[in-house]
């Protein structure tokens, strides 16, 4: 298993050595791609949930793209002197760069909603001062989508923000242009402004298009991916039955046949010299052979929790009632010897997809339990169920001991004895194998308890 351990390992490092000298070539041959790449997942590295590093990343992509569109108008404003409006496009360019910083020190929520609402004031300064013919409007319409873009459906405060300030802006412009006619560019360049917005528009939607497709190329590299691991982690889920299988093989066999051996010769010396042995040496014997008979009694315990839910036929529906009834039936002896009794309160249903060895199982140990741990003249067992739309919740309750609280979280666990050995007989293994089953079919189990007043065991099971 250690050498299997190291293989994998060295595999997962000679995989990571190519992956970071490919990304290292890359960035040596292209440096502007790699600087685009490190962009567009700033502040995305830093976030956990895989939903907010896809709106960040977008938000960074947009961001791009809006700072080299600014670039082009404040170069056009800086050729023909227009010094007003290359004040209002050098406003887009600073909203941009704040974004990108804030980015980088991981204010990513602030820096989205600064992207969203400076945007939006940009293009109205800009709009205002190009001049009507220019239909700088038009990029409004782009901005009414960004907070669909950069933020999830569920936020729907901020998605409101974003589209009532772009509309509230987009109505106020068409009051406000007619006032600033005279920082207006002059009618021709407000037209050649108009054909490059449409230019600047159609490579913003081609961008957008190509980002698109190279994201849904990555989402499916990473399926493919998550695919394969998903075999892999298939294929050694299946090598780990076989080995729990043979582990189990083992048991059956190889343990438990000296177990018996050193039972089966106690038993003889015990028999054949026993008359003759001294009262110390008669308690050695009774020591080693009760402690063969609960070494086998464990091992069979063992045994049983390694094997649920391998090796099992179809799951049938079965009647509680009748799984009751036979433990009822197989403790007949014991319930009259402790005047005990074991009560259905109401008649239990039919479950389907379960197994009748299985459900047997762990009526049949919580109800022994709740016998076992009884100092009541009059032990009771209760077994009630109640109905949910999914599940059926059952319950067994006693009249016994109680278990205290601080038990709650280890009580399920393997081998935890909350009593002494010679108080009360038990392996420890007991509820750990009701909880296996009962998680085995998606179902959840759990105990109410007062020291001193009995308990009260809850499972689920789902019913179809």
């Amino acid at each position: 298993m250690a050498n299997f351990q190291n293989t994998i390992a060295e595999m997962t490092l000679t995989d990571k050595t190519a992956e970071y000298s490919e990304k290292v070539k890359a960035n040596e041959m292209n440096p502007l791609a790699s600087l685009y790449e490190n962009l567009l997942n700033l502040g995305a590295d830093s976030v956990a949930d895989k939903e907010q590093k896809k709106y960040i990343r977008i938000t960074n992509f947009i961001t791009i793209n809006a700072f080299i569109a600014s670039l082009v108008y404040l170069t056009i404003a800086i050729l023909w002197e227009r010094w007003f409006w290359f004040g209002a496009n050098l406003g887009m360019t600073v909203v941009c760069l704040l974004v990108i910083f804030m980015n980088g020190f991981n204010y990513t929520n602030l820096s989205r909603l600064t992207f969203m609402l400076g945007v939006n004031l940009a293009l109205f300064g800009g709009i205002v001062i190009m001049g009507p013919q220019a239909r700088g409007d038009n990029f409004f319409l782009i901005a009414l989508v960004i907070p669909f873009l950069i933020y999830d459906l569920k936020s729907t405060i901020h998605i409101l923000l974003g589209v009532g300030t772009s509309m509230a802006l987009l109505v106020f412009c068409s009051y406000l242009v007619p006032f600033m006619t005279a920082y207006n560019l002059n009618v021709e360049q407000q037209l050649l402004m108009y054909h490059i917005g449409l230019v600047i528009q159609f490579f913003l939607a081609l961008s957008a298009v190509y980002q698109m497709a190279l994201y849904n190329r990555k989402a499916e590299e990473d399926l493919a991916s998550s695919a394969a691991q998903m075999s892999f982690q298939t294929t050694e889920l299946k090598r780990s039955n076989s080995d729990l299988e043979q582990f189990a093989y083992i048991i059956s066999h190889d343990l438990k046949a000296p177990v018996r051996n050193i039972s089966s010769f106690m038993s003889l010396l015990a028999t054949k010299h026993g008359p003759s042995l001294n009262p110390e040496a008669r308690e050695f014997v009774d020591y080693s052979r009760n402690g063969a008979k609960r070494m086998e009694r464990l091992i069979d315990d063992v045994l049983s929790y390694c094997r649920i839910g391998t090796n099992l036929p179809n799951p049938t529906p079965v009647n509680l009632n009748d799984v009751v009834s036979t433990v009822r039936f197989e403790l007949g002896e014991r319930l009259k010897a402790i005047n005990g009794e074991v009560i259905i309160s109401k008649e239990l249903p039919i479950v389907h997809n379960v197994h009748s060895s299985l459900m047997y199982h762990v009526l049949q140990n919580l109800i022994t339990n709740g016998l076992k741990f009884n100092k009541s003249a009059n032990p009771e067992i209760n077994v009630y169920w109640t109905n949910s739309l999914n599940y059926y919740t059952f319950s067994v309750h006693d009249n016994g001991i109680g278990i205290s609280k601080e038990y709650s979280a280890t009580i399920f666990q393997m081998f935890k004895r909350l009593h002494n050995e010679n108080e009360y007989d038990g392996t420890g293994i007991g509820l750990a194998i009701c909880k296996k089953i009962v998680e085995y079919y998606n179902g959840e189990i759990w105990f109410e308890s007062e020291a001193g007043k009995g308990t009260t065991f809850h499972f689920t099971i789902r019913k179809f």
